[in-house]
């Protein structure tokens, strides 16, 4: 468990460190909403253009109601997501979800009326009580923008909860809601809307290298749940961050970067080598294909536990 948890820490400093090394002056952590567009006969989205600390937002839109997908960073971008859904859904009942709770994700939702259903997966629920706003606090230590965005933001309660599945009826479409299990995060939603097969991945499959973020997470269960989203044989992948994706390539670019660790970190520890000693090798075999050296550490550290 001490591999595991040195491995979350690691990699959640990482996430917000890596912001001001990259520039002086970091992009302002707010959702854009001049940037929504739609990318299938029900979903729109806000993309985050790459901006660390601002989500791909979603709008799944049915006839009778709209499902709200992430929040941004604190009750301002929160509003701003809530002011699109509105303008989307007119006087149609909303509903709202988050792919995890890292601030970026879920701290927007208390700005939603409490007209709007908040639906949380059990794993989201165990997920806030164990780690509560530890995360949100090294947020709003980046910046002052960061600690005016996070001022007084908690997490809103649920209304409607799930163990593994839920299905919602939005009118003409239908959104299916998968708890995944511990990947990156204890809590870890997909959203699966097979009209137009669009899947909502979190930070499950993506562009950017896997973060293991919570000392729960394991690379089996990782690997587990890039199968079962591959298997819904999506069209378009909206990711957590970054850029959307076409078919499969995200899930089986994380899926063969999951594999590829594991198998070199299981010969060196079979070897003998000690967890830092397996790092350093394993780092030096990847090169330039694994650019963030800190989200590699995590992944092996991750997979060093779990070697025979």
């Amino acid at each position: 468990m001490r591999l595991f948890l040195t491995a979350a820490v690691t990699a959640l400093a990482i996430v917000c460190a890596a912001p001001a090394a990259l520039a002086q002056t970091p992009p302002e952590p707010l959702v854009r909403v001049e940037g929504l567009r739609q990318i299938s006969p029900h979903v729109h989205i806000i993309p985050d253009n790459s901006v660390p600390a601002v989500p791909n937002v979603g709008y799944i839109v049915g006839d009778h109601a709209v499902l709200v997908v992430d929040t941004g960073l604190g009750p301002r971008n929160g509003a701003a997501v809530h002011e699109v859904a509105k303008k989307l859904a007119g006087t149609k009942l909303l509903y709202l979800v988050t792919t995890h709770v890292h601030p970026e994700h879920d701290l927007g939702a208390q700005a939603f009326p409490d007209s709007t259903k908040l639906i949380r997966s059990t794993d989201q629920l165990k997920d806030i009580a164990e780690s509560g706003l530890r995360l949100a606090k090294i947020f709003a230590s980046r910046s002052a923008l960061h600690a005016e965005l996070l001022k007084d933001a908690d997490f809103r309660k649920a209304d409607i909860t799930f163990e593994r599945e839920y299905e919602l009826d939005l009118g003409g479409v239908r959104a299916r809601l998968v708890a995944m299990g511990a990947n990156h995060t204890l809590g870890d939603t997909a959203v699966w809307i097979e009209s137009g097969r669009v899947l909502f991945s979190g930070d499950v499959a993506m562009r950017p290298q896997p973060v293991f973020a919570s000392p729960h997470s394991t690379r089996r269960q990782w690997l587990a749940s890039l199968d079962r989203l591959k298997a819904l044989k999506p069209a378009i992948i909206v990711p957590s961050h970054g850029p959307t994706g076409d078919g499969t390539a995200f899930i089986s670019g994380y899926r063969a970067y999951l594999i590829e660790v594991r198998d070199r970190t299981e010969a060196e520890k079979k070897a003998g080598r000690t967890i830092d000693q397996v790092v350093e090798a394993v780092t030096a075999a990847f090169g330039d294909r694994a650019p963030d050296k800190g989200r590699l550490a995590g992944a092996i550290r991750a997979a060093y536990a779990e070697a025979p």
